[in-house]
């Protein structure tokens, strides 16, 4: 089953993201590694939306939610900002969209996710299917 949180799109919430993610990791017994490194791409990809996604000052509101598939962990991100350009998402299929939060000497060797689906829906929002195996 899902968990589902819905923040605006604020970068203070990058916090509140990043330690609901902490908390669900660890109420499944997840590795170590997964507790720490699915927080951190989640709230890269959060950051990445608010400050590509959206136009300054404008208001919205991102949902996420979680769901572990197999070996694999699914997160889906979904906006209600205009539709993404491609430049918006090429951010996030390179290393350096999430730099800042891996250290120097490994940020070439750790891609910010498995695969990303994005599509937008039939109300108009904007959703991003990322796969992790951590």
């Amino acid at each position: 089953m899902a968990l589902r949180l819905t923040l605006s799109n604020r970068l203070e919430n990058q916090k509140l993201l990043e330690g609901f993610i902490q908390k669900w990791a660890q109420q499944r017994g997840l590795s170590a590694n997964r507790r720490t490194a699915l927080p951190r791409v989640a709230g890269t990809i959060f950051r990445h939306l608010v400050t590509q996604a959206y136009r300054p000052p404008q208001p919205g509101s991102i949902s996420i939610s979680l769901e572990e598939k197999g070996p694999r962990l699914c997160l889906v991100f979904e906006d209600d900002a205009p539709a993404h350009s491609p430049e918006v998402l090429n951010g996030l299929t390179t290393p350096e969209a999430h730099e800042q939060n891996v250290p120097s000497n490994s940020k070439k060797s750790q891609p910010i996710a498995e695969s990303l689906i994005y599509y937008r829906t039939g109300d108009r929002k904007n959703r991003l299917v990322v796969f992790l195996t951590l």
